[in-house]
C-alpha cells in the first residue's frame, strides 16, 4: 500500500510540474490572454496548435490582417530591417515577391519555429501583411509563434510609423 501511495504521489508531482510548466511558458511568451476570444479559449488555442497565420476570419484579433499607410517599396523595406532587429535567421529572401523565410529561435527552450512574411501591395500608398510562423517540433506552441507575430507586427508598425514621423 505504500509503494502505491508513493507511485500515486509522484505521478501527481509530475502532473502538477507539467502543468505549470506549461502554464509559465505561455505566460513568458506574453500573449493577449485577455483578449476575445478570451483566456480559456486561447490557452486552449496555445497548449493544443504548433502556428499561427494572418487570416481575414481569424478568431484572435490581432491574426486579423491590418493595412498599412506605406507604400509596398516601405513597408519592404521596413520589414527587411525588423528581421534584423529581431536577430531571426534569414533562409531566403524575394524581392520580387516581397517575402522573407527566416528561422526564429524560442528563448527559453531555443526551439526552431519556422517564419515567412510577405507584403502585399494593396495599391501604390498602402500595403498589407501576411506572416505565417509554424514550430518544428511539438503540437502546442505555447504562445510562442504568436508571439514572434507580435513582435514582427510591432516592430514593423513602430518602423512605418518612425519612416513617417522623419518625412515630415
Amino acid at each position: 500500500m505504500n509503494a502505491l501511495n508513493a507511485a500515486v504521489r509522484f505521478l501527481l508531482l509530475v502532473l502538477i510540474l507539467a502543468v505549470l510548466t506549461g502554464i509559465g511558458t505561455i505566460l513568458k511568451n506574453r500573449p493577449p490572454l485577455m483578449d476575445e476570444p478570451g483566456p480559456f479559449a486561447r490557452a486552449g488555442i496555445y497548449l493544443t496548435t504548433n502556428s499561427v497565420e494572418t487570416r481575414s476570419n481569424a478568431i484572435r484579433p490581432e491574426l486579423r490582417p491590418r493595412i498599412y499607410d506605406a507604400s509596398p517599396a516601405d513597408a519592404w523595406e521596413a520589414a527587411q530591417a525588423v528581421m534584423e532587429d529581431l536577430g531571426w535567421d534569414v533562409i531566403h529572401v524575394s524581392e520580387e515577391n516581397h517575402s522573407i523565410q527566416a528561422v526564429a529561435i524560442t528563448p527559453l527552450l531555443r526551439m526552431q519555429d519556422d517564419v515567412y512574411v510577405r507584403l502585399h501591395p494593396v495599391d501604390s500608398d498602402f500595403s498589407t501583411l501576411y506572416f505565417h510562423s509554424r514550430s518544428r517540433l511539438g503540437r502546442a506552441d505555447f504562445a510562442a509563434n504568436t508571439r514572434h507575430f507580435l513582435n514582427f507586427r510591432n516592430g514593423l508598425e513602430r518602423r512605418l510609423l518612425e519612416a513617417r514621423l522623419s518625412e515630415r
